[in-house]
């Protein structure tokens, strides 16, 4: 690489006390030497802010602000990145030293990708369900077939696309993103509680190139506390039928407009299929509350495909 554009390390910040040690640990071995570090801290109840700012770390800015959820502060973190690429590492999550090096050193050869990612390792106590890791792992191995630059609009139109899990991309930490693509397609739709990164990936792979590393450069940790878990746990459904909202967007929402018309006709059909047979199938287990979503989902599909069709 001939020169080292600025990245910036993004890192929002929740009660995350017990973290806090082995984050500075790994933001210190972190090889790559043109960065800043933003730490958003979200109004924390513990001594994670008092930690971090006795840490001292070089080029770090760290802002506090009221309680903004996970959502916005993770927009907030981009508003005030100052780099090229922008690159998350939650609180309870690490990269390797040279993670960011190899993903800058992939982005830098075509000005097209907008994203660049890499499998992760899972970190992970017994108290977990064995199922849902088992469901997490090797996210990457679930595309048809990956190559090093590919066009986001072949990952789209991948046979296994519907196929769980809708994830095959993983979390923001194991992903570097150019920066430029957020002043292109906007920042994180707060309107999704659970999958908001995933329909970021969406967005990003209808308009950019994506770029793979087939190499561990990033650790996930699971843990009861983590949003993901409580999501999961104050309510599975409405959780689990998240992943149709975000189909919905993607079929009919303008920010969409980019993608090829027959993609987006190929998407909502096979989307309605799998709403009539999860609607069918719920009906027949008399599983009234999850009828009751897929027939608000199927409606929502209807109106909004008949609102578009007047605006036209």
């Amino acid at each position: 690489m001939l020169s080292y554009p600025l990245v910036s390390i993004c890192i929002p910040v929740y009660n995350a006390g017990e973290f806090i040690a082995s984050l500075i640990e790994c933001l210190q071995s972190i090889t790559y030497p043109n960065r800043e570090i933003i730490i958003s801290d979200d109004a924390s109840e513990d001594d994670s802010l008092k930690l971090l700012q006795s840490a001292n770390l070089p080029n770090c800015r760290i802002f506090t602000h009221p309680r903004y959820g996970l959502v916005e502060n993770w927009n907030f973190c981009i508003s005030q990145a100052q780099g090229k690429y922008v690159k998350f590492l939650f609180q309870d999550d690490a990269i390797a030293p040279n993670c960011i090096t190899k993903m800058v050193e992939l982005a830098e050869q075509d000005e097209e990708i907008g994203l660049v990612f890499c499998p992760r390792r899972l970190v992970f106590d017994r108290s977990i369900d064995a199922n849902f890791v088992r469901g997490m792992q090797d996210l990457h191995k679930r595309w048809t077939r990956l190559q090093s630059i590919q066009s986001g609009l072949t990952l789209l139109r991948d046979r296994k696309f519907f196929q769980p899990p809708y994830n095959k991309i993983g979390e923001p930490t194991n992903v570097l993103i150019r920066r430029q693509v957020f002043q292109q397609i906007g920042l994180f739709d707060p309107a999704f509680k659970q999958l908001c990164d995933l329909e970021m990936w969406w967005r990003i792979m209808a308009d950019y190139h994506i770029g793979f590393i087939d190499e561990e450069l990033a650790s996930f940790r699971i843990h009861a506390t983590q949003t993901t878990s409580r999501n999961l746990e104050s309510d599975r459904i409405a959780t689990l039928f998240e992943i149709y909202k975000v189909w919905l967007k993607i079929i009919f929402n303008k920010t969409y407009h980019s993608l090829p018309q027959d993609l987006r006709q190929n998407l909502r059909q096979e989307l309605i299929k799998i709403l009539l047979i999860k609607g069918a199938k719920s009906i027949i287990l008399l599983r009234w509350y999850q009828a009751q979503k897929v027939k608000e989902l199927l409606t929502e599909a209807l109106v909004t495909k008949l609102e578009l069709a007047s605006d036209e």
